[in-house]
């Protein structure tokens, strides 16, 4: 019975990368589905850790709540009455967190006077004057937001990169529109499904390289 030979070299490559170990050995497919596990385990982990300012970011499991005003990227809020009537008030807020994937239709929010049509500059952040009618609102927004001009005269979009409103010009005044969207959000359940998958590819390639043969 021959004698099965360690392969410490190809032990070596799945530590550094996992699956490089089985390409080494000339199992070219074991080798793929390897890297196609850790780097979906690594994809899982980051978009349940989003927004990623560290790489401490990446093994925490619990995020304490801060100050929206302190983190507008991770703590973004909108919120809109559930109407596209302007008219109707004090209908039930809601109130969304997480990261856009789709964008659809125009919904209605808030309405403020016309005389601050002159801040809508096209390719200019949003002055501070308007950040306020949006903060009297109740609705954040990122204090790089910018502005682009979608309709001369009538019609501008501001983004702030988490979000896209539009902005329109009625006989009553500025109507402020929130774009529909379906978002992510993130939790640290799929975060310890990425690190449980994580180590089992790793560690199986690393166990795989060593006990196989050229």
């Amino acid at each position: 019975m021959a004698k099965t030979e360690r392969s410490y070299c190809a032990m070596l490559l799945s530590m550094i990368i996992p699956g490089l170990g089985q390409i080494y050995l000339r199992k070219l497919l074991k080798g793929i589905i390897l890297i196609i596990g850790v780097i979906s385990a690594l994809l899982l982990i980051y978009a349940n850790s989003l927004p990623v300012t560290s790489w401490r970011d990446l093994v925490r499991l619990d995020r304490p709540e801060t100050s929206l005003d302190e983190q507008p990227a991770a703590g973004q809020m909108d919120t809109y009455s559930d109407t596209d009537d302007p008219t109707v008030a004090d209908e039930e807020q809601k109130q969304w967190r997480g990261y856009p994937l789709y964008t659809s239709d125009r919904k209605f929010m808030f309405r403020i006077t016309a005389d601050l049509e002159n801040h809508l500059i096209d390719n200019a952040e949003l002055s501070a004057e308007f950040i306020q009618q949006f903060k009297e609102h109740k609705v954040l927004i990122y204090k790089g937001a910018t502005i682009s001009t979608e309709k001369e005269g009538s019609w501008w979009l501001i983004s702030d990169h988490y979000q896209t409103y539009s902005v329109r010009k009625s006989e009553y005044g500025l109507d402020i529109y929130s774009t529909a969207q379906w978002r992510f959000r993130p939790r640290w359940q799929f975060k310890i499904t990425g690190l449980i998958q994580l180590m089992l590819f790793w560690g199986f390639a690393v166990v795989d390289g060593w006990l196989g043969r050229r």
